[in-house]
């Protein structure tokens, strides 16, 4: 083998050998870009958990807010055809839903006017933060079967965060007018 095929042969390889190198180092960087968008997609929410918690908050007589997050500031979480219920508002959750729902307002859980353990139309979506998602759904009423609308707002642990019911049953439908 001549110097001239020899130089050939050499200029050859050092060229393949840099671009083995360059597409290494793109294929290294598409891995980790890839990988990053797979970590930073959203977890599935568990519909199942996601029921048994709604119906939890609203059906338990024991009222210990077990899977709320911040117990201490329920009240102003919690909105009924778009009013806070709040400590300044004289009427408590239960008077509320109660009117909201077209009966004279109780002392008992309003969950006596709804059907215990039947949730329509559920629907839940993560926020756009990825903090938190949204549970939306339907309670059925138990003499008139109409649906009773609601939204849950939980933190990725399934704690809950705020609650809305009746006509403006979310606070970003409040926001920009529209459902």
């Amino acid at each position: 083998m001549n110097k001239k095929s020899a130089l050939t042969l050499g200029s050859i390889g050092g060229v393949l050998v840099i671009l083995i190198i360059i597409i290494a180092f793109i294929m290294t960087g598409q891995h980790e870009t890839s990988s990053q968008s797979a970590s930073s997609k959203l977890p599935k929410i568990n519909q199942a958990k996601v029921m048994k918690r709604v119906d939890y908050e609203m059906f338990n007589t024991a009222n210990d807010l077990k899977y709320v997050e911040n117990t201490d500031n329920i009240l102003d979480n919690v909105f009924v055809d778009g009013e806070k219920i709040g400590e300044d508002t004289g009427r408590g959750i239960a008077g509320m839903i109660d009117s909201s729902l077209g009966y004279t307002s109780s002392n008992d859980m309003p969950a006596i006017y709804l059907k215990a353990n039947e949730i329509e139309n559920l629907t839940t979506k993560w926020e756009k933060d990825g903090n938190s998602f949204v549970a939306k759904g339907y309670f059925v009423v138990k003499d008139t079967g109409k649906k009773y609308p609601f939204a849950f707002e939980f933190n990725a642990d399934y704690m809950i965060l705020q609650e809305w019911y009746g006509k403006t049953n979310y606070y970003k439908s409040q926001e920009t007018g529209s459902n």
